[in-house]
């Protein structure tokens, strides 16, 4: 995974976080599905993000709640990024992704779709990871939460800073430091802003967002955030030239990140540091950082810091006049360097083989909405002539019968009931996409028509009873005179007998 990237899981850091589901119509039927969600989306409060290997693969139990298994996975997938397992940080992502999805909670899409984002390697590989990104903003935008949109566009940003354009990257961290709210977030983007600045020598504007990225007190709540931002203080007051400043937060950020075997700032700062040394002349102490760098690199898997490493190490060498070692480094740089391109050959081949993956299960996913579609619109036509027949039995019904006004009403009522919901039906997906997904405007609309049936309704039913009375009294006056006219002709029959 590349340096200028982190997992974005951010959803329930806080107890008070609630869940953002889509939804759902705004009806009867909608309250009470809405009441029965409420305990568990009540539950799912008690969890949240905090990077934990699963060991024991309890992601698996299906036992479990579908919302813990989300969670365990989502931590588990952080665990993997901060040791640098890029192969198994792409199973995770899908896996997490599906649990996602079985969910149907918006904002656990969006972060699913973010990690999905992630596990798409390097620059050469940008265009898959915009893809997935873009994705997890439009699930953010569908929440409505700004936390996650600006996550979103934060990790956009990231893409757009590998590739080097750095303008483009800090107008999309502006914009996500304006609407993160979790401390997490707050980190994560306050450290891009401070490395785009320090990247394009602002140095006095990187030293600031660097100060505002360092918000996390504790290290075992989050020791990516606090190293990552000890070593972003480090790289920025080197930056400036203030080496004692520099070395003290470069020192921090190597404990807690080796304590707790987080790569990024570790490697980083060993690096950033071993850079000070040798501009200071300080030999011994820029290659013990050069082979500690190196060492840390290694087991970690990332060739980027071992060809970091190795360059420091060579410069070191040179310096001291130690040839040999000069030109052994160098070599093994050359080496380190090839492999890095090999590496990222075999990862295009394996990121193409992953997006070929999640290819195919988009196609199966819509080929089962396909289905429901076609299912619903067989639902639709058995309402529609359920209503039509209804209506037509009414009628009949009351040609050919006598009907009092009560059971009219109850009828007409039912009918209302039915035509109310079938027009909810038919109009929640564009009421949905008009409102951008809000449960107060949805409300508010499916309101407004139910604030026009009911008076149509009841002028209808008064016309309708009105009509219908007229005609029952009409039968029941004929049937009277034909009774009249019987009773009347059978004394005349029985004299005449």
């Amino acid at each position: 995974m590349g340096v200028g990237l982190e997992p974005s899981a951010h959803l329930y850091q806080e107890p008070s976080s609630v869940p953002h589901q889509r939804s759902l119509p705004i009806t009867l039927r909608g309250l009470v599905l809405g009441a029965l969600l409420l305990p568990f989306a009540l539950h799912a409060q008690q969890y949240a993000f905090q990077a934990r290997y699963d060991s024991l693969s309890t992601r698996y139990d299906e036992s479990r709640p579908l919302i813990e298994r989300y969670f365990i996975t989502s931590n588990h997938g952080a665990a993997l990024f901060n040791l640098g397992l890029k192969n198994e940080i792409r199973v995770n992502a899908k896996e997490e992704f599906a649990l996602a999805e079985q969910l149907g909670i918006d904002s656990l899409l969006a972060t699913a779709s973010q990690h999905l984002g992630d596990a798409f390697n390097g620059s050469a590989d940008a265009a898959l990871q915009l893809k997935y990104f873009y994705q997890g903003l439009h699930y953010a935008q569908r929440s409505g939460s700004a936390d996650d949109i600006g996550t979103a566009q934060k990790q956009i940003a990231t893409v757009y800073k590998t590739l080097g354009d750095l303008p483009r990257a800090l107008g999309l961290l502006k914009q996500a430091v304006a609407k993160v709210r979790s401390d997490y977030q707050v980190n994560r983007t306050c450290c891009h802003l401070s490395d785009c600045y320090r990247l394009m020598g602002q140095q006095d504007s990187a030293l600031y967002w660097a100060q505002r990225s360092n918000i996390i007190t504790d290290p075992g709540s989050d020791p990516y955030a606090y190293a990552r931002s000890y070593y972003m203080l480090g790289a920025a007051y080197a930056a400036k030239r203030e080496r004692q400043l520099a070395d003290v937060h470069f020192a921090r950020a190597i404990e807690v990140a080796d304590s707790f075997h987080v790569m990024i700032p570790l490697y980083g700062s060993l690096l950033g540091r071993g850079e000070m040394e040798l501009e200071a002349g300080e030999l011994p102490n820029a290659i013990a950082d050069g082979r500690r760098a190196l060492r840390v690199s290694g087991d970690g898997g990332n060739l980027e810091g071992l060809v970091g490493a190795c360059d420091l190490l060579r410069r070191a060498f040179k310096a001291s006049g130690q040839l040999d070692s000069a030109y052994r480094y160098y070599d093994l740089r050359v080496l380190y360097a090839d492999s890095l391109i090999n590496a990222t050959n075999l990862n295009k081949l394996q990121n193409m083989a992953f997006a070929q993956e999640l290819k195919e299960q988009e196609d199966a996913k819509l080929k089962a909405e396909e289905v429901a579609a076609r299912s619903r619109n067989i639902q639709f036509g058995i309402i529609a002539l359920i209503v039509i027949t209804l209506g037509i039995f009414l009628l009949i019904f009351s040609r050919t019968s006598v009907v009092g006004a009560k059971a009219i009403k109850n009828l007409s009522l039912i009918a209302l009931l039915l035509f109310f919901e079938f027009i909810n039906l038919l109009l929640h997906p564009f009421l949905d996409r008009i409102t951008n997904h809000s449960p107060i405007l949805m409300l508010l609309c499916m309101a407004a028509i139910a604030g026009l049936l009911i008076p149509l309704h009841h002028r209808m039913e008064k016309l309708i009873t009105n009509m219908l009375v007229s005609k029952n009294n009409r039968v029941r006056l004929e049937a009277a005179r034909r009774t009249i006219e019987e009773l009347e002709a059978r004394p005349t029959d029985t004299n005449a007998g």
